[in-house]
């Protein structure tokens, strides 16, 4: 066969199969072979990539490198109480209500579930390979959020897993390794423990600075996210945009490096909460430049940027090391770090290898899952108050049953929820659910007004042109970008839901712009308020007074000012819609407005043997980015309620929040009381099996709730000794950390404590009766505090060292035993690190921080 001949041969068959020679030789590169360590694979990848593609693998859209074979990924989603996208998801409580269950096995079972589901839509993408959208990965969730709930005014509450760090650091274990599974070599998603450390307020967070001894960052706002990594493995850590103690988090080499990696052990990479690498120079001006910037995160211990709009690592890393502000090692490191996760997710092993590549998508939503959701609603209801036994509410002798309240038909699933896979059920439905035909239900369905607030009438605003109303511009796309089409609009009134369809208004994505003046009829003190979902700023009197210019549900910002009459006072509003149901409407409340009336409720109420008033909160007062001023209930709620008592004080008050709230009258008066926090699609079911007695609550506050604000330090106070959470907090609660009531009664006796040595380790053994001493089963968590009544160190009033949930039935008994670690009875020393508490130790044992029922002092220098 002569050359010619050869060559043709050979061009054709490239040509019918063009990368087939190719592909077999990037496969059989030492990185693809899974017979080798993992480590020597690392060194074989590093060593072949460019500058570039080195720092196109340190963001969340890691580029591909086709010369290599390494696919494109696209790091970060959310799973914090199920799957926020792409799709549809089972969604599962909020985290502050799984902890509310204090019940570690059931909330792996979550966590287990939401991997499942994870794995099987991304097997059903192609195995990621048709998932293109940012944020949208299935094997790197951004969950879960373990910073600290220390003051009730913080607007992340919600997705934490309440105040204590014990507890905390129980339900992050668990949590992390149902999420990465249990397989000894793969990861089934990545979990990431957020934010490290002392991320605790909203409106300063960008440029917070988290001033906090040594002593407190090591026994309170740490010790979970050691727990995550020494016993969970998380495979990432989200770092925090704040400071602490002056220096950014993602800047920080003694958290990222010397205490993450060298203290903890961690092998995983650290990604930035999204633009915290830009922060460093933007907001905290800890450099000098960009590229700097870039140099300080890499040499800290920031191995990958959540960049988020900007761009620092993918833009300024390579003019950093072009510099020699950053070494070939230092990248290296974090490239090894982020690939070596990828590794043990599969991404470079043989497809459908692994023990999680056949999971089906047919997981997701399934009856198990529901059967799940509704089980996890269940526990965490928290029964707050029962006088003279007004629950559970006995059906048979029922005749009719108010509901009231604005949370009463609606789903309220908290921050970072999905889209539910099969329909969410509303309170009002479940309860519709239970009771049948038995007895009739009066609704008096109930809008919240936030503010008592009224759309701001069209002769109190001007257009340029010197008409009633607001200039409108309507762009068609979310960027108020082109040339848009121009209108008066008398008010700004939005509402493609509630309105009747408007043709001139632009289909899909829009944006708009309102612009004119404020001409008010009378002076005095007037709160302004937009209500908007996406994105809205707006402009008043020449200052920019909200912006909300992301990606969400709908929420209300509002501020006070004086007004004068006649005066014109220019307003803005911006406002972008991404293509669904849209809402932008500009409210106001007057010193004028006359006080609403409740006919509808009082009307239900006293036609009915028994009131159900479902109220509480959402994500108009409860969300990332904004911090509460008050603990009130928000809006007029409150009047309406206690107006309806007024018609029917037969009321059990079902509160669904995201935190803790200062219900003093409430708790005074209303003689049935249910907390249930964001409790997911399967909450109303949950609520109605607790109320008619199908379920006998046993949830526990993860929480203090307090009487007033008056004792609790400033927002920007972060020493836990001066006041805050149950450990240190000075005044009377109005519930205290751990409350939570039952249907059924428990007697504790029979507490034996003991030292022992057990593996070689010094422990205190405990052992108890319970019995359940009611008429129905239950379950009770069982809580185990220390207190030190002569300590030498500067120490908690108490502090939870153990818990268990046990089901008694009733006239049953059960021993219940712990054991604890002497070292783990330990405090900080700046001069001597961790010191094990001597002397003696008061064994605390109750049904909450204050309901102490044993108790037993024990000397650990004899």
């Amino acid at each position: 066969m002569n050359f010619k001949v050869k060559l043709y041969l050979r061009i054709s068959f490239l040509c019918l199969f063009p990368f087939t020679g190719i592909a077999q030789q990037k496969n059989k590169l030492p990185f693809n072979d899974t017979k080798l360590p993992i480590e020597t694979r690392l060194q074989d990848v590093v060593k072949r990539l460019t500058i570039d593609e080195k720092i196109g693998m340190l963001s969340e859209t890691s580029s591909a490198v086709e010369r290599l074979g390494i696919d494109k990924y696209y790091y970060g989603n959310e799973g914090l109480h199920g799957i926020m996208r792409p799709g549809k998801f089972t969604v599962f409580p909020q985290s502050i209500a799984l902890a509310a269950s204090w019940n570690p096995a059931l909330i792996n079972s979550v966590a287990t579930a939401i991997s499942d589901e994870a794995r099987g839509k991304w097997n059903e993408l192609g195995k990621g390979k048709n998932q293109n959208a940012p944020f949208s990965d299935l094997l790197t969730l951004w969950s879960p959020t373990i910073n600290m709930a220390r003051d009730p005014r913080w607007g992340r509450t919600a997705e934490t897993y309440g105040e204590d760090p014990y507890l905390t650091s129980c339900f992050s274990v668990a949590y992390i390794k149902g999420l990465q599974g249990n397989d000894p070599n793969h990861i089934k998603v990545v979990a990431t423990p957020k934010h490290l450390a002392v991320n605790n307020e909203e409106n300063n967070r960008l440029a917070a600075n988290s001033i906090v001894s040594e002593k407190t960052l090591r026994e309170y706002y740490l010790p979970a996210f050691k727990s995550s990594v020494v016993e969970g493995n998380a495979q990432s850590i989200m770092s925090a945009y704040n400071k602490v103690n002056w220096i950014p988090s993602t800047a920080s080499r003694w958290l990222l490096t010397d205490v993450l990696r060298k203290e903890w052990g961690f092998d995983g990479y650290v990604v930035s909460d999204c633009g915290a690498a830009c922060n460093i120079f933007s907001k905290h001006q800890f450099t000098a430049s960009m590229e700097e910037a870039a140099a300080a995160a890499i040499k800290a211990g920031m191995d990958m940027e959540c960049a988020a709009g900007c761009n620092l690592i993918k833009e300024y890393l390579k003019l950093a090391w072009q510099k020699k502000l950053v070494t070939d090692d230092e990248i290296n490191n974090s490239v090894k770090n982020v690939l070596r996760v990828r590794f043990r997710l599969g991404l470079f092993d043989k497809t459908g290898a692994g023990p999680y590549d056949n999971i089906s998508s047919s997981v997701i939503g399934n009856a198990a899952h529901q059967k799940l959701a509704l089980d996890a609603a269940k526990e965490s209801i928290i029964l707050l108050k029962n006088d003279k036994n007004i629950l559970p509410l006995q059906l048979q002798k029922l005749k009719s049953i108010a509901v009231v309240g604005h949370n009463a038909d609606v789903n309220v699933f908290g921050g970072y929820s999905g889209v539910p896979f099969n329909a969410p059920v509303t309170p009002l439905q479940g309860i519709k659910n239970l009771v049948g035909n038995t007895a009739t239900i009066n609704y008096a369905p109930t809008k919240l007004d936030l503010f008592n607030v009224e759309m701001i009438p069209s002769d109190e605003l001007l257009s340029a042109s010197g008409q009633n109303g607001l200039d409108a511009e309507y762009f068609d796309n979310k960027f108020l970008e082109g040339t848009p089409k121009k209108r008066i609009d008398a008010q700004v009134n939005f509402n493609t839901k509630e309105n009747p369809p408007d043709p001139f208004i632009p289909a899909g994505k829009k944006s708009i712009r309102w612009t004119g003046w404020l001409v008010p009829s009378k002076s005095g003190e007037y709160t302004l308020a937009v209500s908007s979902d996406d994105g809205s700023r707006t402009w008043f009197n020449g200052k920019m007074v909200t912006n909300s210019w992301k990606d969400r549900g709908e929420i209300l910002d509002s501020f006070k000012v004086r007004l004068e009459a006649g005066k014109k006072y220019p307003v803005k509003i911006e406002y972008y819609d991404t293509g669904n149901d849209a809402v932008c409407r500009f409210w106001w409340h007057t010193p004028f407005a006359k006080d609403r009336v409740y006919t509808a409720q009082v009307e239900a109420a006293k036609k009915s043997d028994v009131v159900v008033a479902i109220i509480g909160t959402g994500l108009y007062n409860e969300r990332e980015g904004h911090d509460k001023e008050s603990l009130d209930l928000p809006g007029d709620q409150m009047t309406m309620l206690k107006t309806v008592y007024q018609a029917n004080p037969n009321v059990v008050v079902v509160m669904v929040t995201g935190s803790q709230h200062t219900i003093g009258w409430i708790k005074e008066n209303v003689p049935g009381i249910v907390n249930i926090y964001f409790g997911g699609e399967q909450a109303g079911n949950a609520i109605a099996s607790a109320l008619f007695g199908k379920y006998n609550p046993s949830g526990k506050l993860p929480l203090t709730y307090y009487e007033s604000l008056d004792k609790v330090p400033a927002m920007n106070r972060y020493e836990i000794s001066e006041g805050r959470t149950y450990m240190y907090y000075p005044g009377k609660p109005l519930y205290e950390f751990g409350y939570g009531l039952s249907y059924t009664t428990f007697k504790y006796s029979a507490l034996q404590v003991k030292r022992i040595v057990e593996n070689g380790k010094k422990r205190i053994a405990i052992e108890l009766e319970i019995e359940n001493t009611g008429n129905m089963d239950g379950e009770e968590v069982v809580q185990l505090y220390t207190s030190y009544p002569d300590s030498k160190h500067e120490v908690p009033l108490k502090q939870l060292k153990g818990f268990k949930k046990v089901f008694v039935a009733k006239g049953k008994k059960l021993k219940v035993d712990f054991k604890i670690n002497e070292d783990d009875i330990s405090f900080w020393s700046v001069e001597k690190g961790w010191q094990a508490e001597k002397g003696n130790v008061m064994i605390n044992i109750g049904s909450s921080s204050n309901d102490i029922r044993l108790h037993s002092l024990i000397n650990l220098d004899k």
